[in-house]
Order: C-alpha cells, then structure tokens, then sequence
C-alpha cells in the first residue's frame, strides 16, 4: 500500500479570537510556523495546529476540522484513490470517511519555528475523531499511513501516530465530528504556565489517567460552541487496563 511518509497531523481551529488561540497553544509549548494574515500554523513538539481567522458572526467561528499536511500529495492520493486538487488554500487531497466526516490533506507548510518562542517541548497534537464506526475511521487514518498505539479492549477508543509527527484518536460517539486535544507527559507542569498567561486551568484524574481541562476561548461566544467547553490536555496514558498497545 502506497503510503504519505511524512504526513503530520494538522487540525485546524476557525475562531474570531486567534490571540487567545494563541495564548494558549503558546503556554503549552507551541512555536509560531506560518503568519499570512488570517491564517497561522503553529508548531507543537509533535504535529502542528492552524489557527485560522474569522470575523464574529462567521458561520465557521468556533468550528474544529481535522487536517493534515503532506510532503507527497500524490502518495497520499494514491492511498485513498482521490485525486490531488486545489482550494483557496493550495493543493491537497479531499478524504471522507465512511461517517461522512470530510477533511483535507495539504501540502507542508515551508518555514522553520521560532526556537526561543516556547517554554515546553513535549506537548503532541492529538485531535479527537468522534464517531459512530470508530474501526472504520481507524482504517481510514491507517491508509493515509498513520499507525495503531493505544485501542481500548471494547472498540470505542483508537489512537494513531502519523510518520511526520502528531496523533490522532477515534473515539466513539453517536455522531462524528472533531474536538482539538493534545498530549503531554506530565500535565501537572502546565497549570503554572497557564496562569502566567492568564489562563485558569484544572486537573482532573480520569479512568485513563490524568487530564488538564482548559476553557476553550470560543465558548458561549461562538454560537457553535457551548458554555463550558473545555479543551483536553491528556496525560501520556501509562495505566493500560482495558487497553492494548500495539
């Protein structure tokens, strides 16, 4: 099977508050890559984020879309029999899973982060895919070239590592859609530098271990997001009862 060796996982955020989108992606150790205008991309330790801008009252304000980059369109193409095409954002690969979720894959964002500009070097992308077929958006991920982790025993949880860097869940619910989440080693360090920035943030010990729960900037603002969102910060999932490694 014909495979994207350096795809990387870049889910993209539409906001009318992109410098608190930045404040808080900076607090967990992200670098800024790309500043055009209205579009950003920043680089984490593994993965990146694209933040991109909205006026208030956009439809898309708060919206969260899984994406990636690629350094091989055509290998990508040629993995889900799509052709490569181009949108107002350049060339890239049109993919939809067997929910009807529908992302796009993009070429790799040139340029090189800013070395000095973030406090935190471990902090991974890992963007939730919530859906009803949570083996088949496992597969669909599997053949853009991203490889099996962490799977719960049951079948609702699947986490994936991209050859390029970033992760990506599937993880079951009635209906899909995306949620922005990330992963760090020790989340107990980062409530600290969140506050430093003005950030409230909790830590919570879930079934899986323990998690950092940040407000997400756009809630109760944007009408597509509710009061009280919260944005994830997993703990590095070290407790695998109920789970296997693959």
């Amino acid at each position: 099977m014909t495979t994207a060796t350096g795809l990387v996982v870049r889910p993209i955020v539409f906001t009318s508050r992109p410098g608190a989108w930045f404040a808080v992606a900076a607090a967990l150790g992200a670098h800024p890559l790309v500043d055009h205008g209205d579009w950003h991309v920043l680089a984490l330790a593994s993965g990146r984020l694209a933040v991109h801008a909205v006026p208030p009252g956009d439809p898309l304000d708060g919206t969260q879309v899984l994406g990636f980059e690629s350094d091989d369109l055509d290998a990508v193409a040629a993995a889900v029999g799509r052709p490569v095409d181009a949108d107002a954002d350049g060339p890239g690969v049109s993919v939809t899973g067997a929910d009807g979720l529908r992302f796009r894959v993009h070429g790799t964002t040139p340029g090189s982060p800013d070395d000095g500009a973030a406090p935190d070097e471990r902090t991974i992308v890992l963007p939730l895919w919530y859906s009803p077929a949570v083996a088949a958006a496992a597969g669909t991920l599997e053949r853009l070239g991203l490889r099996r982790r962490i799977a719960s025993d049951v079948g609702d949880w699947v986490d994936l590592v991209a050859p390029g860097g970033g992760l990506v869940a599937a993880h079951r619910a009635d209906r899909p859609g995306v949620q922005i989440s990330f992963e760090h080693p020790d989340v107990h360090a980062l409530p600290e530098r969140l506050e430093v920035a003005g950030i409230a943030a909790t830590v919570v010990d879930e079934s899986y271990g323990f998690s950092l729960r940040i407000p997400n900037p756009d809630a109760g603002v944007a009408p597509a997001v509710p009061a009280g969102t919260e944005i994830w910060v997993n703990q590095t999932q070290t407790d695998l009862y109920g789970y296997t490694r693959s």
